[in-house]
């Protein structure tokens, strides 16, 4: 018998890491699964400019047709421990003919490009290609010290390297209709590839308040990063045509800069964060950014990690347990959320969808009265 129990509680793990089959009730409406089929594939790039191999994982909308593919299997890796998920999409399925708009996914440090695979399938659902990048050198197998610094100029190249490759192996992928999205290290990677370089004057005046706290570990290789990132190297992406930026790591490396962001900006934060803090980080990209457009998702009581998937695997190290879970909020909740509000904001400004734009309203149109408690959204224009 116990052996039966230990099996249920093993599977329903794995379905509240990765998907839950049943739709809850009081989920917002754009939790939804879309209508299209999705497809995965695993390319593998090299960026000669640098000599630099990259492992990028595409979700796309595919034929629905009977035949071969089977669903995709995503294993991973959470500090010590790896872990196998299944997933919702058809490996190696045919993509439908047509254009879809093209997102970027940039994960943490470390992290990996299966960190929010739920959420990549969704918007794959929605009529998106979706390209998550395993950044070399900032994965929990080859992180070191110095990649601190050094993924600081090559993050946000990756980005741009993906969005330039992704649609000579995928044409249905439109590359001059893109979206970026990271989470933690992976919102400075973004943010800084869409055109907020790191600006020295804004750190340093930062760090003197501060006590040299937190991301004022980059003051001594400033030299280093400013040249290919800094304010004055970086500029927009006019492929770029809106960030959505999840507990964004290291807002003061660019504090000047992000008055010159323009493209439309969406900032989901827990308001309780002690790694990426509220107050420090996803806050002030919000106030300081010159995007006509802008959100900010405040998750009362929420940590550094709402959106990332957490396999049951994990709860046998607490060290690596706490890398991917949250103490208060219920994860199946928080992916409701994440797929909702992304969906909303890449469907509005990137497909011109006016009835999703209705969903970024400060109200939260569509949720159950009962459903909206913790959940703050701002909207500034």
């Amino acid at each position: 018998m116990w052996k039966i129990a230990a099996l249920a509680l093993t599977l329903c793990a794995f379905a509240l890491s990765q998907r839950t089959p049943v739709q809850r009730p009081d989920a917002p409406p754009l939790a939804v699964p879309g209508t299209h089929a999705v497809g995965v594939r695993t390319l593998q790039l090299t960026d000669p400019a640098r000599g630099r191999g990259l492992t990028v994982e595409v979700w796309y909308p595919a034929r629905r047709a009977a035949g071969a593919a089977q669903p995709a299997v995503y294993k991973g890796v959470v500090g010590s421990v790896e872990f196998n998920l299944p997933g919702q999409a058809l490996r190696d399925a045919a993509p439908e003919t047509g254009k879809f708009p093209l997102l970027v996914y940039s994960h943490g440090q470390p992290g990996s490009r299966y960190q929010s695979a739920y959420l990549m399938e969704h918007l794959a659902s929605r009529g998106f290609v979706v390209a998550a990048i395993d950044h070399t050198g900032s994965l929990y197998r080859d992180l070191t010290q110095p990649a601190y610094v050094t993924s600081l100029v090559d993050r946000p190249l990756d980005v741009l390297f993906v969005l330039g490759q992704v649609p000579k192996s995928v044409p249905s992928a439109d590359g001059d209709t893109a979206g970026l999205i990271g989470y933690s290290y992976g919102g400075y990677s973004v943010l800084n590839a869409a055109g907020a370089g790191i600006e020295r004057a804004g750190l340093e005046q930062y760090c003197q308040k501060a006590g040299n706290e937190g991301p004022c570990f980059l003051l001594p290789f400033l030299a280093q990063v400013e040249p290919q990132r800094g304010a004055r190297a970086v500029r927009p992406d006019p492929r770029v045509k809106a960030v959505f930026v999840i507990a964004p790591y290291g807002a003061p490396w660019y504090y000047g800069s992000l008055p010159r962001l323009e493209v439309p900006l969406f900032v989901a934060v827990g308001e309780e964060d002690d790694v990426a803090t509220y107050a420090r980080d996803g806050l002030e990209v919000y106030r300081r950014a010159g995007s006509k457009a802008k959100y900010l998702l405040t998750l009362e009581g929420a940590r550094h990690n709402p959106f990332v998937v957490c396999p049951p695997e994990a709860r046998a190290n607490p060290e690596d347990f706490e890398r991917c879970w949250e103490p208060v909020w219920d994860k199946e909740r928080l992916f409701d959320l994440a797929r909702h509000f992304t969906a909303a904001f890449f469907q509005h400004h990137l497909k011109g969808d006016a009835q999703a734009g209705q969903y970024l309203e400060p109200g939260l149109p569509g949720f159950r009265p009962r459903a909206r408690v913790g959940i703050r959204l701002e909207h500034g224009r």
